[in-house]
């Protein structure tokens, strides 16, 4: 009930300034018997001008941080009261905001004895962040992430999103390419990833390295020429070569990889394959790109058996294996072809791992270097 106006008087959470009360002043009540016509009217329009919007639990509202205290944002949304919020932890999300910045809560609680409205950053920003990872996923795009630290099945990333960080999970096996010859390699650096799952793991996205790096394999293969000297690392040995992974341009990912039979090799090595270890650093020229983006390389230009052979021609070979399929027939120290089962049958040929064979070429597929053979003496 109103009996008198109360000067200077901050009117507080309440809207501001009062449409019918000048400098800011706030009614009093003492007893009906004061009220007169003109403050009944008044005091209408105040609990008129009080009617704020109603609000809802899981609406969305914008609002400017007011306070920050060590566990919760207190959020001005523009209602008789804040909006209070949890503060997300650190680890799965973690945000920069300040006190007056603008942001967006999801209403979670409302109460009215006493009067309270709770919301959650977190739970909208899961939203957001599965709504954009979502995108991400669908149109294979690039995320920017930090990898943090090692653990037995692979890094924990922070992967940047506007002022959100998310936490992330990355498999040993998609940290690269290849294998990576320095698991400690990586931590701290900040590289492209791209989402290998919408499905979470332990509450984290999965990401890969070396789904990113597979999308620029393609246009890196384009830009390789012969006769130029490439220098890559060593990932790996076999007793017939060695795997290198490699960058088509000097400022490039190194997402290529390519072999170097150990007949390729430069003369300082053909003794020493056993000390060639993975992180090494060796020089090589591109001899050819097969199917399925299967880059040859050597340390030796020369010419080969694939520079000149065809259907039809005969040559001399060693037979290196039989297997249930046929016999692997060796044509030079990087070259095998194949006299399949059914020949070996048909004409009843007796043959032994060792034996020297004369072989004529009956088919070819050069993307997938294979060669089909017959026995030379079958007319």
């Amino acid at each position: 009930m109103i009996t008198e106006l109360v000067e200077g008087k901050n009117i507080g959470s309440l809207p501001d300034p009062f449409p019918f009360l000048s400098n800011n002043k706030i009614l009093k009540v003492k007893s009906d018997t004061d009220i007169t016509s003109e403050y009944r009217e008044m005091y209408g329009k105040m609990l008129e001008s009080m009617s704020f919007k109603e609000v809802k639990v899981n609406d969305v509202v914008s609002g400017i941080i007011a306070e920050i205290n060590d566990k919760e944002y207190y959020i001005n949304v523009g209602y008789k009261d804040y909006v209070y919020c949890d503060i997300p932890k650190k680890g799965t999300f973690t945000t920069d905001l300040k006190v007056g910045d603008p942001i967006d809560v999801l209403i979670t609680k409302v109460s009215n004895d006493p009067f309270l409205i709770r919301g959650s950053v977190t739970e909208l920003i899961k939203l957001k962040v599965h709504s954009k990872m979502k995108d991400y996923f669908e149109n294979n795009l690039s995320l920017s992430a930090t990898v943090k630290s090692l653990m037995p099945a692979g890094y924990m990333l922070d992967v940047h999103m506007d002022n959100i960080t998310v936490e992330a999970f990355m498999p040993n096996t998609l940290a690269d390419v290849n294998k990576l010859y320095d698991a400690e390699s990586i931590i701290g650096g900040t590289y492209p990833v791209m989402l290998e799952t919408m499905q979470q793991e332990r509450g984290v996205y999965v990401v890969s390295r070396r789904k990113y790096l597979q999308t620029l394999i393609p246009e890196e293969i384009s830009k390789l020429k012969t006769g130029i000297v490439y220098v890559g690392k060593v990932t790996g040995t076999t007793p017939f070569g060695v795997f290198v992974q490699f960058s088509a341009n000097e400022n490039g990912e190194e997402c290529l990889t390519g072999m170097i039979h150990k007949a390729n090799m430069c003369e300082k090595w053909q003794d020493k394959m056993n000390q060639i270890k993975a992180g090494m650093e060796i020089e090589f020229y591109v001899k050819e790109v097969i199917k399925h983006n299967k880059i040859i390389l050597t340390q030796i230009l020369k010419e080969s058996l694939w520079d000149n052979i065809k259907v039809g021609k005969v040559l001399d070979g060693k037979i290196r294996d039989i297997k249930t399929f046929g016999a692997l027939i060796s044509l030079d120290e990087e070259t095998t072809g194949l006299i399949q089962t059914n020949y070996i049958t048909k004409y009843n040929k007796k043959i032994n791992v060792g034996d020297d064979i004369k072989v004529k070429i009956i088919s070819l597929i050069r993307d997938d270097r294979k060669i089909y053979l017959n026995f030379a003496d079958i007319k």
